[in-house]
């Protein structure tokens, strides 16, 4: 029983050597950022009009002492203002033109939407170098692991032998 006990405990001993001489493998770092960028613009503008006018022209006439309208000779509206309204009331000339309200202002939103993503990947690298001593030591480590599996396979042929032949 001991000398099975001995056999495991030599064998997990030599698996434990054997596993734990892996080097460990670079870390990858990975950020993900994500921007939205939202522009939002606001124009205006300014609508221009050209000049408009309307024209009367009329003869006036001296009756008692008096200015009369005698003849309308010309009334001429205009492309948005109508023809003026002419009055003479007590020797006084009066002419109305109007013209309606505009409006001539107009605004207006724009948005431009800009979507950015940035992936940073970060790769670590491992600087330490084996030194010689350290060489050697791996290779001594694997001439005693050649030797042990020798005289495992010696111990193994010397407790199996005489069943073999038999």
């Amino acid at each position: 029983m001991t000398k099975k006990l001995k056999c495991f405990a030599f064998v997990l001993a030599i698996v434990l050597i054997v596993i734990s001489c892996r080097s460990p493998k670079p870390v990858q770092n990975e950020n993900k950022i994500q921007t939205i960028t939202i522009t939002e613009t606001l124009h205006d503008t300014v609508f221009k009009i050209t000049n408009d006018s309307s024209s009367y022209s009329a003869l006036l006439d001296c009756i008692n002492g008096k200015a009369v309208l005698k003849n309308v000779i010309q009334a001429e509206p205009g492309r948005t203002l109508k023809s003026p309204k002419v009055r003479l009331d007590n020797n006084k000339l009066q002419v109305d033109c109007n013209l309606k309200e505009q409006e001539l202002y107009a605004h207006w939103k724009s948005k431009q939407i800009k979507d950015v993503q940035e992936k940073t990947i970060t790769i670590t690298k491992f600087t330490n170098y084996i030194t010689f001593w350290q060489k050697i030591q791996i290779w001594l480590g694997r001439l005693l692991l050649l030797i042990l599996l020798y005289l495992i396979g010696r111990f193994i042929y010397k407790i199996y032998k005489p069943l073999w032949f038999k």
